[in-house]
């Protein structure tokens, strides 16, 4: 592992999106959604990918230049056209409208079209905690998934996060694909030609296989809990392009796999302002009950600590702002020196 300062990581961010035609202030945006998300110790969907989405830019794929519009709206509802922008910037504001809506209104939605890969669905979702809103967010993705009773990838693995505020400023959150594994998990045992479970992959004929080197040309993989997390796939096409009017199924082409292409993926937002159903202090009370009842149950053997959904995660970030500093892989670290390369931005990577 190797160490990078975080303030020294977001201007070299937001310096090299500028430098391929981003706007300073998108490029904040996007470089803030990275490495928060890094932050929480979610290192698959932070600034590893950063090089990619530059890469798709100059590819045709994203559109540097663009800016996402609200196509159609009302009091409690909005969808946006995110016209090919980064992912990250037609996210945040849709999930910022949602909230102005919900303060209205007491819950808004917004639907987002022709967008992109935008990072960790988690990110959305607490931007509506911070503001003591419960907050939703999802998206749908290029098929990878086969569904019970099939052979073949058929839906996304279209993540689903949902943040709630909790009055200390950490919020309780969950962020999750609806594949039974992540595949980077695939790939990696395919990497060293290891075996996998059997809940993992379906091979061409439908049936679970443990050969990891089948991924991705010839298995398909398992949604998560089988049935349960194939339906909660399906709400998330629902919500986040049948009713946008974003590419579905396989309307939507690998964000990273096909550079030139545009993605065309949608993505949902749900913004819910408690304060208009009760008062702050009794939400606060409520929910510090919930929290002190489950964590304070009896704990398996060896076990010391019951954790709350998202408490390791703000854990992380707190050590990250504590230190300054955010620990990277040798990967992240090559990609990053080679996109310093390519950019002729200094950034300093500590061994």
């Amino acid at each position: 592992m190797q160490k990078v300062k975080i303030n020294e990581l977001r201007e070299f961010a937001v310096q090299a999106l500028i430098k391929n035609g981003v706007s300073a202030k998108n490029a904040e945006v996007t470089a803030d959604t990275l490495i928060t998300t890094d932050m929480f110790g979610v290192m698959t969907h932070g600034i590893r990918n950063l090089g990619q989405y530059i890469e798709k830019i100059n590819a045709g794929g994203l559109d540097a230049k663009a800016e996402p519009e609200v196509i159609c709206e009302g009091p409690a509802f909005a969808v946006i056209n995110g016209n090919k922008a980064l992912g990250m910037v037609s996210g945040c504001k849709a999930m910022n409208l949602a909230i102005e809506k919900a303060k209205q209104v007491g819950i808004a939605y917004v639907g987002v079209k022709n967008s992109c890969h935008f990072g960790a669905a988690g990110y959305y979702a607490n931007l509506a905690a911070e503001q003591g809103m419960i907050g939703l967010s999802m998206s749908n993705t290029d098929p990878v998934i086969a569904v019970p009773n099939g052979a073949s990838k058929a839906i996304g693995t279209n993540p689903f996060s949902f943040a709630c505020p909790t009055g200390d400023g950490k919020s309780i959150f969950l962020d999750i694909a609806l594949s039974s594994v992540a595949a980077l998990k695939v790939i990696m045992a395919k990497e060293k030609g290891m075996d996998i479970p059997d809940t993992w992959l379906v091979d061409e004929e439908g049936q679970p296989t443990t050969d990891s080197s089948l991924f991705p040309q010839n298995a398909s993989l398992q949604p998560m809990g089988a049935h349960k997390g194939y339906g909660l796939a399906v709400l998330v096409e629902i919500l986040s392009a049948v009713i946008t009017g974003a590419g579905m199924l396989s309307e939507i082409a690998s964000w990273n796999l096909d550079m030139s292409s545009v993605n065309n993926a949608g993505h949902a937002f749900v913004a819910i302002d408690i304060k208009q159903m009760m008062s702050e202090e009794v939400f606060n009370k409520r929910i510090s009950q919930m929290i002190n009842e489950l964590k304070n149950g009896p704990k398996a053997k060896g076990k010391d600590e019951i954790f709350l959904p998202g408490e390791m995660e703000w854990a992380k970030r707190e050590e990250a702002l504590k230190t300054g500093m955010l620990e990277i892989t040798d990967a992240m670290a090559e990609s990053l020196k080679s996109l310093s390369e390519s950019t002729n931005i200094e950034l300093n990577i500590i061994k």
